[in-house]
């Protein structure tokens, strides 16, 4: 049996396999491990002894980009999720306590059944534990210039990749810190913070870092280069529709709400209108300041 401890913008967190090591598993969350705490947001046991049993009441199927999740919740309140990946396999089983505390994960399948089932599940859990905590894990790509993180959202395929690359290939001091899934966390002067994390998409990049945010820009493509400064109910939309919401959850998807509309009385929200050029990258970030 082996505990690792760890740390994702501010949130600390412990991990024990019952068997082998979870940075075999998962070695994104390697420049994340910290020293022994006691003070932790919660604690995940994977046992994949334990045999699923689903006894509490659906509440549904949630699709996302490269999963779907089944999720039952029991009358004391604990949820059981299942996690499916996109052949349809069902590859991570969920167990939580009814405080949404302690969790226990069991994988099916082979090595890479293994790993996505459990970080997916991961993912789940970080945003459950952490929306009460002016906390978002966001869809998007981040790039870090003078001390700043500047955040692309959009749906897959948009651009948000090719247009941070702009940023690092032609905008002087530029570098990627996270390709897709940054956290966001409002601190305690109210300032909102892009971290990088141990989900990255397809490109690994975790980076255990973390700045202000200069600018939040929406990703469309286009035949030519133009941006928009968004209103409110707007930019509500765009950042709504880019971070993890849990909408099966009323409380937690109400806290999501509330830390966004928390960020937007610091940030603007714009949407960049694009090619996959230069020029793009240089109107984006001018109209940062940048």
């Amino acid at each position: 049996m082996q505990k690792r401890y760890f740390t994702v913008a501010g949130h600390n967190f412990a991990i024990t396999t019952l068997t082998g090591d979870v940075l075999t598993i998962l070695p994104n969350l390697a420049p994340f491990e910290k020293e022994e705490t006691d003070d932790l947001l919660f604690e995940i046991v994977n046992d994949n002894s334990m045999i699923p049993s689903w006894n509490g009441k659906k509440i549904g199927t949630f699709p996302c980009p490269s999963a779907k999740f089944e999720v039952y919740r029991q009358e004391s309140g604990a949820y059981q999720i299942l996690t499916i990946d996109e052949c349809g396999i069902p590859c991570a089983f969920m167990q939580s306590d009814d405080g949404q505390k302690k969790f226990i994960i069991t994988t099916r399948g082979n090595e890479a059944n293994t790993r996505f089932g459990f970080n997916n599940t991961l993912m789940v859990i970080f945003t459950l534990c952490t929306s009460h905590h002016k906390t978002l894990l966001m869809h998007s790509a981040v790039v870090e210039n003078n001390g700043k993180g500047y955040m692309f959202l959009g749906a897959s395929g948009q651009g948000k990749s090719t247009h941070s690359n702009m940023w690092v290939e032609y905008i002087a001091g530029s570098t990627l810190i996270n390709d897709d899934n940054p956290v966001i966390r409002i601190s305690d002067d109210g300032t909102p913070i892009v971290y990088g994390s141990p989900w990255s998409g397809k490109r690994p990049i975790y980076m255990d870092v973390h700045y202000p945010i200069g600018g939040l820009a929406a990703i469309e493509q286009d035949k030519n280069n133009h941006i928009r400064k968004e209103n409110i109910p707007v930019a509500f939309g765009i950042m709504l529709c880019s971070c993890s919401t849990l909408k099966f959850d009323k409380e937690v998807h109400m806290s999501i709400c509330s830390t966004i509309t928390k960020i937007l009385e610091r940030i603007a929200v714009h949407t960049l209108y694009c090619r996959p050029d230069e020029e793009a990258a240089r109107l984006s970030s001018s109209t940062f300041g940048v």
